[in-house]
């Protein structure tokens, strides 16, 4: 029996779990929240309704706060999972999705990156505690990896792999693919390099704006991508293709979490997309094979390409670099927004000093969405 951890039973933790619980495989799943009553009863509601359709699943749940690296440790090698999914941010993306209409759409066009501390921070504490725990699990992150796992990288703590992002296209690109090829979705073969701005960018303006990407597409063992007009195949993604988005657009992300959690749960090899594997920045094409990660780019994309593509995708996201130490340099234009919205700035930012803004940004945000929605009423 593989034993897989879900650390953080927010929205997007909760629905993996719940997946996780409604399958035939044989799993111990374990909820790990921060409360006691809303966790047991997220854990309870997953066995029930699992039972309801006739699976007998094992599941279970605990309770830590990240804060308490220690106790987080312990929760873990007590449990000692195969795999550990971490599903922790101090500031979901879908929250300034809350604000009134003006106020989001002028906060969103700060993109992503500034918004970096609000996940680096427990991805960051998680991580200390998987090194404490003495575990040996895989470890799966779906707070920002594309960023998060650089950065972690430069002190030997990045989770193994991410979820989602780059992921999330896949899908839509696979059916647009193969109705223009006329060929079943299963034969059809894509590989697609994007960071985070560009799988953002792509279900909902249908091109990657001004970074780079890499797409193939095979058919039959045949790299076809010159015969696909891969412009306006990527065009109809936001029209006939489009999709249900927000937080009940999250049924993507988890699923994009369950293509590569369910492989390394069950010990089967698979072909997925991810972001951030082995602590690289953006997202990739990737292979599980008997629980390793490894990058699995077209023949026709080096490693260092794929590097560069993402690398222009992370400025526009709005991180202009993250050196070797894990010192983040945020781009002026995108930090511009916040400073303008929040009253928050910073232009560079150490690791050791990532908790200190998470604090202020929350702070700041709450002001700020209380002001919104006043000024809205």
């Amino acid at each position: 029996m593989s034993k897989v951890m879900v650390l953080g039973a927010g929205d997007l933790g909760r629905r993996v779990f719940h997946e996780l619980a409604h399958g035939p495989g044989d799993r111990h799943v374990r909820l790990v929240g921060r409360e006691e009553d809303p966790t047991l009863r997220a854990a309870n509601l997953s066995r029930f309704s699992a039972l309801q359709r006739g699976y007998h699943p094992t599941v279970d749940h605990a309770t830590t706060d990240l804060n308490d690296i220690d106790r987080t440790a312990e929760c873990i090698a007590a449990f000692d999972p195969d795999v550990l999914f971490l599903a922790a941010s101090f500031q979901s993306w879908w929250v300034i999705t809350t604000l009134p209409g003006e106020s989001f759409q002028r906060l969103r066009a700060a993109n992503y990156g500034p918004w970096l501390p609000m996940h680096l921070v427990p991805v960051h504490k998680a991580m200390q505690a998987v090194r404490r725990s003495g575990t040996s699990a895989v470890v799966v992150n779906a707070a920002y990896p594309d960023a998060v796992h650089p950065i972690l990288t430069s002190v030997g703590l990045s989770p193994d792999v991410g979820i989602g992002n780059v992921a999330n296209n896949v899908p839509g690109i696979r059916v647009a693919a193969a109705d223009l090829l006329g060929v079943p979705v299963p034969e059809v073969d894509v590989r697609l390099v994007a960071h985070h701005y560009v799988s953002h960018r792509l279900s909902r303006a249908g091109d990657p704006g001004r970074a780079g990407m890499a797409l193939t597409i095979g058919h039959g063992g045949q790299d076809l991508t010159d015969r696909v007009d891969t412009a306006s195949l990527l065009k109809r993604l936001p029209l006939e293709y489009r999709r249900t988005g927000g937080m009940p657009g999250q049924a993507m992300t988890a699923a994009s979490a369950l293509s590569v959690l369910v492989p390394l749960a069950d010990r089967r090899d698979a072909l997925v997309h991810a972001p951030g594997p082995g602590g690289l920045v953006g997202g990739y094409p990737v292979a599980i094979e008997g629980g390793r990660i490894r990058t699995a780019l077209p023949d026709s994309v080096s490693l260092e390409e794929a590097v560069a593509v993402n690398l222009s995708g992370q400025v526009h996201d709005g991180i202009d670099a993250i050196d070797a130490d894990g010192t983040t340099h945020f781009e002026p234009s995108s930090m511009a927004v916040l400073t303008a919205e929040l009253g928050y700035e910073c232009r560079t930012m150490r690791l050791d000093e990532a908790e200190g803004r998470a604090a202020e940004i929350r702070e700041r945000f709450e002001v700020y969405r209380g002001r919104a929605v006043a000024s809205a009423s």
